[in-house]
């Protein structure tokens, strides 16, 4: 079946693309892209600041123990390499998942389990700071006078969608729901071959939840790193505009932000979100009394800085690979 969805939904992706690169005068795209000049540097360096705030969510996602061995700088390494591999491999946002564990394994002596149930808290930490985000920009959207009562309204359905989606994951892992549902397995099936790997997945479920249950303080600065990350996500969007020659005020560009964000993770079975970014940035623009092309460019910057830090990350990977690891890991996982 994977093998089925995974064309279909890249091809729905280009379909995305193709329907927002056809609604614009494109030479009105090229136009705006011209007039970037040097202002790609900077935005470049603007995401820098998104990405170091994302390594430092993490870096609380770790327990106390954990974390003492990892530094900002070596999180933000691991994660700029795990997240190339997310763009360019076909599954999507997991992809990286276990090549961050890898690097945290051979480079810094973390289990695999650690480095697994530190990603899951991350993510998990990482989206309720975007619904943090979202909220106060659905708000400014309201505000806005001129908008389509539709695009609105769809705007805080989505939104309400992803708040229950995500309140859901999070008691999931603090309530123990997956270690009663592996326990279940477990007695159903005692001699099951799966006994091995649901072993394992029984010590994940302990060490995130015994993460939420004792580390409250780490789990709010992990939100509150998070979130910033989002925030700096506005200031790279004001660079992007102010250097295709628009001006918004904060109130604007915080609402263009939190609902491309949406979009994004409304998007997340297409690759890197491809053609949904495209057309929802376009649909965003225009809902808001902007041109499309405007959209489409601020799309397309962003792609070009997308592009620049993959390469990034695999560079660091490909130097990564070679070293050899630097603490011995530990020889038991158990939380």
């Amino acid at each position: 079946m994977s093998k089925i969805l995974k064309p279909l939904f890249f091809l729905f992706g280009v379909g995305l693309f193709a329907w927002a690169v056809s609604t614009v005068d494109f030479k009105d795209v090229t136009h705006h892209l011209l007039d970037m000049g040097w202002g790609f540097l900077l935005i470049f360096l603007a995401y820098g600041l998104v990405a170091y705030f994302d390594a430092r969510s993490w870096q609380f996602a770790f327990k106390p123990e954990e974390v003492k061995r990892l530094t900002t700088f070596a999180l933000w390494k691991v994660r700029t390499i795990g997240e190339s591999f997310n763009a360019i491999t076909p599954f999507g946002s997991l992809g990286g998942e276990p090549v961050k564990a890898h690097f945290l394994k051979e480079q810094y002596g973390l289990g695999y389990k650690q480095g697994l149930a530190s990603q899951v808290v991350a993510r998990t930490t990482l989206m309720l700071s975007l619904l943090l985000f979202m909220i106060p920009g659905t708000v400014f959207l309201f505000l806005t006078d001129g908008i389509d009562e539709t695009f609105k309204n769809g705007s805080a359905a989505g939104l309400i969608t992803f708040s229950v989606l995500i309140i859901l994951f999070l008691l999931f892992q603090t309530t123990g729901c997956l270690s009663i549902l592996v326990g279940w397995f477990d007695r159903t099936f005692p001699k099951s071959e799966a006994r091995p790997a649901v072993d394992h997945l029984l010590q994940l479920c302990n060490m995130m939840s015994g993460y939420y249950r004792e580390h409250h303080t780490l789990c709010f600065k992990s939100i509150w790193y998070g979130w910033l990350g989002w925030v700096a996500g506005v200031i790279e969007l004001y660079f992007t505009l102010y250097f295709l020659g628009v001006e918004l005020s904060w109130m604007e560009l915080w609402t263009i932000e939190a609902i491309l964000q949406l979009v994004r993770v409304g998007s997340f079975f297409i690759p890197v979100s491809l053609g949904a970014q495209e057309a929802g940035l376009v649909v965003i623009f225009m809902s808001m009394g902007m041109s499309g092309p405007l959209g489409l460019a601020v799309s397309l910057v962003r792609r070009i800085r997308e592009l620049i830090w993959i390469g990034l990350g695999l560079l660091l990977g490909g130097s990564a690979a070679f070293k050899p690891m630097r603490i011995p890991a530990e020889s038991s996982e158990q939380p």
